[in-house]
């Protein structure tokens, strides 16, 4: 249903983004690469709840843009082109836990469902 969404509001393709990544309960960092850079990133659950950060708040060129929800992290470098390093903690509920990491492209989003067991 996910990919159905991301096709009738922006890229077919998710600007080349993965549109799931999946953690094993040790937690750790990935890459993902896309086609296009995001000026918006933003981590959100279910509901909708989360948070943001604009490529607005960066200084310099060198700079990272850095959110944190719960229990996810996502770096982005601008400069350094169209990657985003998810980072999750280590898991230690023995439950399944899922979020979503939005990046603003163009006039919309490029969405990746993170999941980790």
């Amino acid at each position: 249903m996910l990919s159905v969404l991301l096709a009738s509001c922006g890229s077919s393709d998710n600007y080349g983004y993965p549109s799931k990544v999946t953690f094993g309960k040790e937690g750790g960092s990935k890459i993902c690469s896309g086609t296009s850079n995001c000026y918006n990133v933003e981590i959100d659950d279910y509901n909708g709840n989360g948070k943001s950060t604009s490529i607005d708040a960066i200084e310099d060129e060198n700079d990272s843009v850095v959110v944190t929800y719960q229990w996810l992290m996502v770096t982005y470098k601008p400069s350094a082109g169209p990657h985003l390093k998810i980072t999750a903690q280590p898991n230690h509920t023995g439950k399944e836990r899922k979020l979503y990491v939005s990046g603003m492209v163009d006039d919309s989003f490029a969405e990746i469902k993170v999941v980790q067991y």
